[in-house]
């Protein structure tokens, strides 16, 4: 009878340290299968080609740059959201010549922000001054380059807005980055979430290490700025941002479209809030502090790209923030590819980022009332996967499975793969 038990037990452990097929619903899965057991939810976890598509993009953007093009080009990115948050808080800018003998940005000074709000943008600030302080370490010994407050947001928001003219010509003044709480922190978010996905996207294309591991860190604590910002943005999310007329969630949603819009067909960007309820590490409904893909996974951009947003496209990549260009290399977004998307392992009929021009005019105006869904928002904020009906932001993105069911096509379903069980070690 021992000799039985002992062979059973041993029968037992050469079952297990076998290649193990795991199909969904059968409960736990094997030890080392890491896949779903709910054979009617929307996780996936084959599909990783999003990744894939991010790294090739990254690798076609690294071009004959080397290492120390990489810091500077970072140099002049930690520059223009470093001295704006720093002027920003405090009034004054980078200490300890920190900007390498640059000029003082154009418009720079210390933004109205409310006494409740202070202490959130001055940690901000002091991470951004320790972010270029990195670059400088680093080896980096450019300059900041000329970077242009007032025009370069007035430029920005109006294109956002979609304007044939300058805000001042069709709102009777122009829009003023530090006037108060609303104004300032949307324009911190502006620039806070290029740099967040931006060094993410960046630290994959380091040779060397150290640097890698370091950019990773800007990537991390930018997300985290980006969070703190989306945090005081969402309880202001009902003040009007003048001289629009519209909430701050509602100037944001066209920001988010803009950077969306200019930075290729990638889905890079959300708002305040998720309007595709077919997210999984997204909310369908309120509250969205940290963009993310279906996984969780935050999103990246690359160099170019973050370059085309920051100049408005133009065709010699300057202008806007940066009226003289960016220093360094990496001053340019020509000559790369834009074109992939990342969602080629998902369903046909994917939507990608309408554009600003599409989008037109949020309406209503808002004058002091709320509306609880925010007009057009569906367009803004797009949806990433599965099919849609894109007639209008009354019926995209909001086409969802009913409970239970996958969100992706059956013939998506996962490929249910036979995944060797780690043994050695175990007890």
């Amino acid at each position: 009878m021992k000799a039985f038990a002992v062979f059973a037990v041993l029968a037992l452990s050469c079952q297990l340290a076998a290649p193990q097929p795991f199909l969904p619903g059968q409960g736990i899965g094997p030890l080392g299968n890491w896949r779903t057991t709910d054979a009617g939810g929307p996780y996936n976890l084959e599909l990783l080609s999003q990744q894939a598509n991010e790294v090739a993009a990254g690798a076609a953007a690294r071009g004959n740059f080397t290492d120390a093009d990489r810091i500077d080009f970072l140099t002049n990115v930690e520059c223009l959201e470093g001295q704006f948050d720093t002027y920003g808080a405090f009034g004054t800018g980078f200490r300890n010549n920190l900007n390498l003998g640059g000029p003082t940005p154009i418009g720079a000074q210390k933004a109205n922000i409310s006494a409740e709000n202070l202490p959130y943008m001055e940690e901000v600030a002091l991470n951004e001054q320790g972010h270029a302080l990195f670059t400088r370490h680093a080896g980096s010994s450019l300059p900041c380059p000329l970077v242009d407050f007032t025009g370069g947001f007035n430029a920005f928001f109006a294109a956002a807005y979609n304007l044939t003219g300058t805000i001042e010509s069709v709102y009777g003044r122009p829009f003023n980055p530090f006037q108060n709480d609303a104004t300032y922190f949307t324009s911190v978010l502006a620039l806070e979430e290029l740099g967040a996905t931006g060094n993410k996207g960046l630290a994959g294309q380091f040779a060397n290490p150290v640097l890698a591991n370091g950019v990773m860190g800007l990537a991390t604590s930018a997300t985290a700025q980006a969070t703190i910002e989306r945090f005081v943005l969402w309880n202001i999310r009902n003040q009007t941002v003048d001289p629009f007329g519209e909430t701050v969630q509602q100037v944001v949603a066209r920001v988010s479209a803009l950077r969306d819009e200019l930075d290729g067909p990638q889905n890079t960007d959300q708002g305040l809030v998720n309007t595709d309820p077919r997210y999984i590490a997204v909310p369908d409904q309120g509250i969205n502090l940290i963009p993310t893909d279906a996984r969780g996974l935050t999103l990246n951009r690359s160099p170019q790209q973050v370059i085309r947003i920051l100049t408005l496209a133009s065709p010699d990549s300057k202008g806007v923030f940066f009226p003289n260009g960016l220093l360094g290399n990496i001053n340019s977004w020509i000559g790369y590819n834009e074109t992939t998307d990342g969602f080629a392992d998902f369903p046909t009929g994917v939507a990608t980022q309408e554009s600003v021009a599409a989008v037109g005019t949020i309406e209503p105006a808002v004058n002091g009332s709320t509306p609880a869904t925010v007009p057009g928002e569906g367009d803004l904020t797009q949806s990433t996967i599965g099919p849609l009906t894109t007639a209008s932001y009354l019926t995209r993105g909001y086409n969802t499975a009913p409970l239970g069911q996958p969100e992706f096509s059956p013939a998506q379903a996962p490929v249910q793969v036979a995944e060797p069980i780690a043994t050695a070690g175990r007890r």
